[in-house]
């Protein structure tokens, strides 16, 4: 047996000294999506060796480097060729390229020599995001992590792979704050079937809002689990469902992309209208009592005669499950003909059932309920809903109920939250204010917006000026996330801040400056060298914009001063423009203490 696997082994060792010396070294690329943006974000350089060759696979081709001692050799030329093909296919967007450790502590990537590639390739470190692989332990000898925190201090951008799969992981998020989390693929995979899954992607988006980090779905390889993964909240995803690696990717979005980014769009506010469906609907149900498929038809006809207002009457089994409808108007058209009812009315119900009903389950979103709307026939219409708990029966619910309950949580959704953001909107801001009013206690208001948003807004685009918006909405959640604190999103580029915590001004007065952190990458090299960019003003002259920054008006009050949000609100007008109008502090703070006399301009 050892003399027919030993020459085995020599002949890869052969096929790699070949791949290394010759650099036969191929790559694929596969694009990441932004989900809310509906664009391409970044593309992930995937290696692949001589096609057709035992080391075309990656598994088979860093297994044998590993265990020749070349893997060092092996990853560094992945990572130049990644880098020329695709400077070379001019890709737009961010690079991600998986480093194992044995590269990461060589040096090479932090080194003059790998910085001078990226110069001669026209790639600033900024695009480039170094994927740290699960299979390597950063923290066993430190030498990993100290370069990975050198390469992020030269710019580049860093993400955990595999995340989910070893509490390692989370021992290197909480020391390098890396910009980018990837969700291990078997927790993407079955996810619309498995609530466990959900419920730990969901976690991880709130782990990531602490960090700031964005969260990529990996492996995503059907529709549904895509559209799970709208409804959660993950923005970035990659798989096959999308985009399968290939050597020339398309550099824009394709209409077929984009339908399906479409149609996994979630409703405004999820977390809502889920809660809200559930209640409701069983709520509007009517508990019509069931009959079970054997019973005769004749029973189910006398049931009709004997109760004119019954339209439908719902089928189940013997456990409960739901199986169909019997409908007047459906049986009447089956049954019109001389004779026919004399034949069927001593056989099972079952035989003229509807089996194809609408079907709503109680935890299903608003988004669903919508969508059963739109697939319904005359006749569905006619029949009615099942409304059904994991398959059993618990009522009927007329299309029209369906209808007006999901009209009315649209309009609730749109007024209650920001489609963008997610924040509460203007009501419930209003009823927060009111009710601390009406406690007693002392808390802090602040009213804020993005310094000369509109003219970065002009220049950039819309996308663009959204994901400023969404930057400072987390920013705010991660300061702003205790029992006494909330956070509400006005409209456009304003927000407001409510707080019962004593150090909610020291927290905010962070924030402007994590907001000036931020914002070099929205811009190119240039724009970062000088600081800023030439836009038209409102009057239509051309202007001179630095960055984006944030303001703020604070008023801290105190019980009994003053009685209603309408008077907070005229306040904080008032101090943010003071706020904007400051040449540094970007946070005014009035801590005057107002009664019955508002000030002459709030009268």
């Amino acid at each position: 047996m050892l003399s027919l696997v030993q020459p085995q082994i020599g002949y890869l060792a052969i096929l790699l000294d070949r791949l290394l010396s010759h650099g036969e070294l191929r790559v694929e690329f596969q694009p990441v999506f932004d989900l809310r943006g509906q664009s391409i974000h970044a593309f992930e350089a995937l290696a692949r060796g001589p096609q057709g060759s035992p080391l075309e696979r990656p598994d088979a081709l860093f297994q044998t480097a590993r265990e020749n001692g070349r893997l060092y050799e092996l990853d560094a030329l992945c990572v130049r060729t990644s880098l020329e093909t695709f400077a070379r296919l001019n890709l737009p967007g961010q690079l991600f390229i998986n480093v194992t450790q044995t590269l990461l502590d060589s040096g090479w990537l932090g080194s003059s020599a790998a910085l001078d590639l990226l110069q001669r390739l026209g790639l600033p470190p900024s695009r480039i995001v170094f994927e740290l692989l699960e299979s390597d332990d950063l923290l066993k000898d430190g030498v990993g992590m100290e370069q990975a925190e050198h390469l992020h201090r030269l710019g580049f951008t860093l993400a955990l792979d595999d995340m989910g799969r070893g509490f390692g992981r989370f021992e290197a998020w909480q020391r390098l704050h890396p910009r980018y989390l990837k969700i291990d693929r078997a927790f993407c995979a079955g996810l619309a079937d498995d609530a466990i899954k959900a419920a730990f992607v969901r976690s991880m988006l709130l782990m990531a809002e602490a960090s700031r980090s964005w969260v990529v779905a990996e492996g995503v390889e059907s529709a549904r689990d895509l559209r799970v993964l709208r409804e959660i909240g993950v923005q970035l995803a990659q798989g096959f469902v999308l985009e399968r690696p290939s050597a020339a990717p398309s550099r824009e979005m394709r209409p077929a992309q984009r339908g399906l980014i479409e149609a996994a769009q979630p409703e405004l506010y999820p977390l809502a209208s889920r809660g809200s469906v559930e209640q409701s609907a069983l709520g509007l149900a009517r508990p019509i009592a069931p009959v079970q498929p054997q019973v005769r038809l004749e029973e189910v006809l006398r049931r009709f005669d004997a109760q004119p207002d019954l339209m439908s009457i719902p089928v189940v089994d013997a456990n409960g499950r739901a199986l169909g409808i019997l409908n007047r108007y459906v049986l009447a058209d089956r049954l019109w003909r001389p004779h026919v009812r004399d034949l069927l009315g001593n056989k099972p119900c079952a035989q003229v059932m509807s089996a194809d009903v609408l079907k709503l389950d109680v935890s299903s979103s608003l988004h669903q309920a919508s969508q059963l709307i739109a697939d319904a026939s005359f006749r569905h219409a006619t029949e009615g809903v099942l409304v059904t708990e994991q398959g059993d029966y618990r009522g009927l619910l007329l299309v029209g109920d369906l209808l007006r309950l999901v009209n009315e949580f649209q309009i609730q959704t749109a007024r209650y939250a920001n489609p963008l953001t997610l924040l509460p909107g203007n009501v419930p801001i209003n009823e927060q204010i009111d009710r601390l009013l009406a406690s007693g206690q002392s808390f802090v208001a602040a009213y804020g917006d993005i310094d000369h948003f509109k003219p970065f807004n002009d220049v950039f685009g819309y996308r663009l000026g959204d994901e400023v918006i969404v930057l400072l909405a987390d920013l705010l959640r991660a300061r702003f996330g205790r029992p006494g604190d909330f956070v509400g999103h006005i409209g456009g580029d304003d927000f407001i801040v409510v707080s019962a915590e004593p150090d909610a001004v020291e927290r905010l007065q962070t924030v402007p400056q994590e907001f000036a952190a931020e914002m070099p990458r929205f811009f190119n090299a240039d724009q970062r060298e000088r600081g800023g960019y030439e836009a038209v003003n409102r009057r239509g002259e051309a202007q001179w914009f630095g960055f984006p920054t944030v303001s703020f008006g604070v008023l801290t009050l105190a019980s009994g001063q003053v009685e209603s949000h309408r008077e907070v609100s005229a306040l904080l007008v008032e101090l943010k423009k003071v706020a904007k109008a400051q040449a540094y502090d970007r946070v005014f703070i009035d801590r005057r203490q107002y009664g019955p006399q508002m000030p002459p301009a709030l009268r």
